[in-house]
């Protein structure tokens, strides 16, 4: 452990309980360190990498071998790691892993961020192998970002534009897992919540493009990253319209909209799933329970923005029941 602030805690392989972290002290394969809310750890490997871990973050060196002629090593990650390997001129197989992602490096500069099932990763110097669980990758090169969730394969790398939100989350990222950096704290804890709205709005792009496979994911990321509500039920209502409206795939946006009826019934997007839980019903012919969730949104929604189409397609079906 070359440096430290804030609290930080170290855990010997053989070793039941956490005992604090003093700088200087030798870390080996298995032991793991991890740090509170406001800590930071820099640790110093023999071929002169440096590994830097932010705040609320544990990690353990799995493996470290270093040879003439070749090096190896395996680090599992929970949290924030900033990755600065040194260049090497032998083999060198190298890994970061989270629960749910994989980067395989060389000598490069990166920075990961695992939260929950999510990964978000940015390219700094070098390139980073990164992939979920299949064998499917991307390689993550300088001044880009890719990220997956759930163990899926790792999105299309995205350009890290100057003066925009991914630029400033890129920003904060630097300054959290670099221990002799300035951090405000309750800024630095919204990075996930900055993060989800980014993939919000980048969903929304993607979608525009036709590329609905992708937006998909996208906006999976988003409700994965946080768990604000607010966030989790746009996330489901535009999976639910990418579903429905764009691949004309009709139970799975069922299950996204009905999701929002069951975990966020209070927020607004409950609105636009209970209508369009009704509509979709409508064009599946299935009238009765087209009926049912669009009196449903009458009754909960008198002033709604969708109230005049309701009432009419009410209506319809009506003159449809009639016929028969």
């Amino acid at each position: 452990i070359s440096k430290g602030s804030g609290a930080i805690y170290f855990k010997a392989k053989a070793e039941k309980r956490w005992a604090v972290a003093s700088v200087g002290a030798e870390l080996n394969e298995g032991d793991r360190v991890k740090t509170g809310s406001d800590g930071r750890i820099e640790v110093s490997l023999q071929d002169g990498s440096k590994l830097t871990i932010g705040n609320n973050t544990e990690m353990e060196i799995t493996k470290f071998l270093i040879e003439k002629d070749r090096r190896s090593a395996t680090i599992f990650l929970q949290g924030k790691l900033r990755a600065v390997i040194a260049k090497f001129s032998g083999k060198t197989n190298m890994k970061v892993k989270t629960p749910t992602a994989v980067a395989g490096i060389k000598g490069t500069d990166f920075i990961v961020m695992n939260e929950g099932k999510a990964n978000v990763l940015f390219g700094e110097e070098g390139s980073v192998e990164v992939k979920g669980k299949d064998k499917e990758s991307v390689n993550l090169a300088p001044n880009t970002m890719t990220e997956n969730t759930q163990g899926h394969a790792p999105i299309t790398p995205v350009k890290v534009a100057p003066n925009t939100p991914l630029a400033d989350a890129r920003k904060e990222l630097e300054a959290v897992t670099n221990v002799d950096a300035p951090v405000e704290w309750q800024e630095a804890g919204k990075l996930p919540q900055i993060l989800a709205r980014w993939n919000i709005n980048y969903g929304h792009y993607l979608a525009d493009s036709g590329k609905y496979k992708e937006a998909l994911e996208v906006f999976q990321i988003a409700a994965d990253l946080t768990d604000i509500s607010e966030i989790n039920a746009e996330s489901r209502v535009q999976r639910g319209t990418v579903f429905s409206r764009n691949l004309s795939l009709y139970q799975e946006a069922l299950k996204e909209y009905q999701i929002v009826l069951d975990k966020y019934p209070g927020m607004p997007q409950a609105e636009s799933a209970m209508f369009s839980i009704g509509m979709i019903y409508k064009d599946m012919n299935e009238k009765e329970k087209a009926r049912e969730y669009l009196q449903r949104y009458l009754k909960q929604y008198p002033q709604g923005k969708h109230v005049s189409t309701v009432e009419t397609l009410l209506g319809e079906l009506d003159k449809e029941e009639g016929k028969q």
